[in-house]
């Protein structure tokens, strides 16, 4: 598994990028992903985190990720002193600063910089999936490119598309000559701020390529999944073991459709249907993996949901 850890403050655009990056690594199919954010005081500028989670089996750990393949900073003054404590062995560590960094497990790119050059604002969000199409075997360009045109709107679509591939063509600039380094020995020892090749991104980048993770599959797959596994919330992702003592029951006649319930419900175990289903409405109930907590029957303004003890449906 390939887990991405995203740093962020409110309205950088940290889950934006959590969410395409598995939207571009799922696109053919082959592999699966998760992403989902954990927000803190939810107003502009607030410290946030986002996860991305990709596996060639479906992904049911909803946990947040501690320790990762790829941390990335979209602000750089959230770099903290322990920020080695996130990252797994042969990781690397993105941070959107200017400066130079003095660790090889860091890359620092001027993400600001240039998306301010291109979009005209200092929004570092996709310079980073550009950098992760060069650095991680999970996705490349095509897909990242791809994921933007089907999950942003269309007046972004040109501009981001070229932050893509202006980040590319910077880590693909200072791999190369990290590697020329190395192969003449001139890298050894040498700090990372003594030298700056290649504009908006330090050379921090040496012989990246030579340790990124590569992806495969971890855990065994489950054998049953809740129909909707997209949610960024709940732990059941195996067939519920019981313990549920009320139940969802849904009054056909009273449901208008609104799919506040879809929407709220932490499992996904509430979920669209084609049209409408046998009952006339346009949502259904996953049973075996609806855990009783109610959510739902209190999102519901028309009181079309209702709880029900669980013994009573045992008895029917």
């Amino acid at each position: 598994m390939i887990e991405v850890l995203w740093h962020g403050r409110g309205g950088q655009g940290a889950f934006t990028a959590a969410r395409l990056l598995g939207a571009a690594a799922s696109l053919d199919g082959k592999r699966h992903a998760l992403a989902f954010p954990s927000f803190g005081p939810e107003r502009r500028g607030a410290p946030m985190r986002a996860f991305t989670k990709i596996d060639t089996v479906q992904v049911g750990d909803r946990s947040a990720v501690s320790k990762a393949d790829f941390v990335i900073y979209l602000d750089g003054t959230l770099l903290a002193p322990s920020w080695e404590r996130e990252l797994k062995p042969g990781g690397i560590c993105l941070v959107n600063t200017a400066e130079a960094l003095d660790d090889p497990r860091l890359l620092a790119i001027d993400a600001d910089g240039l998306a301010t050059e291109i979009l005209g604002r200092p929004i570092p969000n996709t310079v980073f999936l550009g950098a992760l199409a060069q650095l991680a075997d999970c996705v490349d360009r095509e897909s990242v490119e791809e994921a933007i045109r089907q999950y942003m709107p269309a007046k972004l679509h040109e501009g981001n598309i070229k932050v893509v591939e202006r980040a590319i063509s910077l880590v693909q600039q200072a791999d190369v000559i990290g590697h020329e380094e190395a192969a003449s020995g001139e890298f050894a020892g040498h700090p990372c701020d003594t030298a700056e090749p290649v504009t908006g991104l330090h050379r921090s980048a040496h012989s990246m390529a030579a340790h990124m993770p590569q992806l495969f599959a971890t855990v065994p797959e489950p054998f049953a999944y809740a129909d909707t596994t997209c949610y960024t919330a709940g732990y059941l992702t195996q067939v519920n073991a019981g313990w549920r003592n009320v139940r969802p029951v849904l009054d056909a006649d009273a449901c208008t459709s609104c799919l506040q319930c879809y929407l709220y419900c932490p499992d996904g175990a509430i979920f669209k249907v084609a049209g409408q289903n046998k009952a006339g409405v346009s949502v259904d109930i996953d049973l075996d993996f609806c855990k009783g907590c109610g959510v739902c029957a209190a999102a519901c303004k028309f009181d079309a949901l209702s709880m029900a003890p669980e013994a009573n449906a045992k008895e029917a």
